[in-house]
């Protein structure tokens, strides 16, 4: 794995030793973390720019953006460390397999591995991640927490498997898999100081944890060598290398680094970069037997790569009574978690009774995508906009959130609104079919903006929606304890 990296980019960053460590000083972070950054964004130059420029000039082409990226790590960082009780990591000696840290003092104390409240997942992904940009997508994501911390020391974070060319590796290795069984681990965090071991132990419980929910059969992940990675904690919790697959860097007109599920105008990469490595687990017995026998590697061609087709979603008939039950049921349990905290603003002026849908559409349209995204691998679409009616004693909606699913321009693109009845001439609560359909009924979906859930973390409802996926999750645990 040694040969993937770039030798231009290790000389480089070898002659900026130096000058690096006294930015990361400067800046408050370790040398690692600021690293990070020079390398996330050396690829924004040529090859012949950083093999004929002197470091210098190199380092002053990026020095701006990645030091930038750093000091939004370091303000964050502080007071992540103060919720994680970080300052009892001091003089720790060992991490232990069973949870527990020893100290050279005598003192013993055991870390508490559990889910992660979404709240405080976006903090770590959106501020604390070196690419600072949050998974949508994400199902699961758990830590290790000392004792009475609301913020875990690690983290990790998984999603759906929604890429044809992960799916194309794996089979190609002759593995029978379904991408509704595949987990992809998306996003790692550790806080400065942990133990080494402690990442790979968060790992194999996360593991653990998505086989007794049985979530999946498969765990996927990779690595990215061209930032310095080596995948060693990936290795010591079992992971199998699998594959060879190109990245794509992009940058804003700032030049930042930004990732290409972020959609928007954006600067290629200009330097040819090393591939990441694709590595799997097996999370069941079965899946492991299968995996034990992969010796070799697949290369995924730059060409399928950056084609980013998505994995073909499963079959579902959104006009079947199953379905619905289905939607009535997610109706009700959301109306539960409704609060002045998820509901628009203009509606808390004067609070609505619990249960009333209005203002409440945004933040139940982004949970619904999610949701179709997890459990069908479905692409819907965030839409805003108005809800016309069309009769003459009922109000329209004039500032309304649902979801569609196809083609913004087909008629027969199907509409998902769960909290339709906003207006006085809707009587059912939940309002599906197809958009030319609806139209005939009266019921004209008028779409002003429109987000891909990719691109949902960007937008002013997130923080609402936070709001309603932490009750969401604080009901779930209330009803386990009982």
């Amino acid at each position: 794995m040694d040969g993937l990296r770039d030798p231009d980019v290790e000389t480089f960053v070898g002659a900026m030793g130096t000058r690096m460590r006294v930015d990361a000083e400067t800046v408050g972070v370790d040398l690692r973390t600021l690293e990070i950054q020079v390398r996330l964004h050396l690829p924004r130059l040529s090859r012949p720019a950083i093999a004929g420029w002197s470091p210098d000039k190199v380092y002053e082409e990026i020095r701006l953006q990645a030091v930038i990226r750093a000091a939004q790590v370091r303000q964050s960082a502080e007071d992540a460390a103060y919720q994680a009780h970080a300052s009892v990591l001091l003089n720790v000696n060992k991490a232990h397999r069973d949870l527990s840290l020893s100290f050279g003092d005598g003192y013993r104390t055991r870390l508490r591995f559990a889910e992660v409240r979404p709240g405080i997942g976006h903090l770590v992904q959106s501020r604390l991640h070196y690419l600072h940009s949050e998974r949508a997508d994400t199902v699961l994501q758990f830590g290790l927490f000392l004792p009475g911390a609301t913020m875990p020391i690690t983290y990790v974070a998984f999603s759906r498997c929604d890429r044809q060319y992960v799916l194309d590796a794996l089979t190609g290795h002759g593995l029978d898999v379904n991408p509704d069984r595949i987990m992809v681990l998306t996003r790692m965090h550790g806080l400065a100081g942990i133990p080494a071991n402690l990442m790979s132990l968060t790992i194999a419980r996360a593991v653990r944890e998505i086989r007794a929910e049985n979530a999946g059969d498969y765990v996927i992940t990779a690595y990215n060598p061209m930032l310095g990675f080596d995948g060693t904690s990936f290795l010591a919790s079992g992971f199998r290398p699998i594959a060879l697959s190109p990245v794509a860097y992009r940058y804003d007109d700032k030049g930042l680094f930004q990732t290409r599920r972020i959609s928007g105008v954006s600067v290629p990469q200009l330097l040819d970069t090393p591939d990441n490595v694709l590595m799997v687990l097996g999370a069941t017995s079965a899946a492991k037997r299968s995996v034990g026998g992969i010796e070799s590697l697949i290369r995924v061609s730059r060409r399928t790569h950056s084609g980013g087709d998505h994995v073909r979603p499963v079959k579902a008939d959104f006009t079947s009574p199953q379905w619905t039950d289905r939607l009535l049921g997610y109706r009700r349990m959301l109306e539960s978690c409704w609060s002045d905290r998820t509901v628009h603003p203009r509606y808390q002026e004067s609070p609505v009774p619990q249960g009333d849908p209005r203002g409440q559409c945004g933040v139940t349209s982004v949970w619904l995508a999610r949701r179709l995204r997890a459990d069908l691998l479905l692409e819907p679409v965030y839409c805003y906009g108005r809800l016309r009616v069309g009769r003459d004693d009922a109000e329209d909606v004039s500032h309304h959130c649902w979801v569609e699913i196809g083609p913004a321009h087909d008629p027969r693109r199907f509409v998902i609104d769960l909290t339709g009845d906003q207006s006085d001439g809707v009587r059912e609560p939940i309002i599906l079919g197809e958009h030319r359909a609806l139209a005939d009924r009266g019921l004209r979906y008028e779409t002003a903006a429109s987000l891909r859930l990719d691109e949902l973390p960007k937008d002013r409802v997130w923080p609402r929606f936070l709001a309603l996926d932490d009750r969401l999750r604080d009901l779930d645990e209330l009803r386990r304890r009982t």
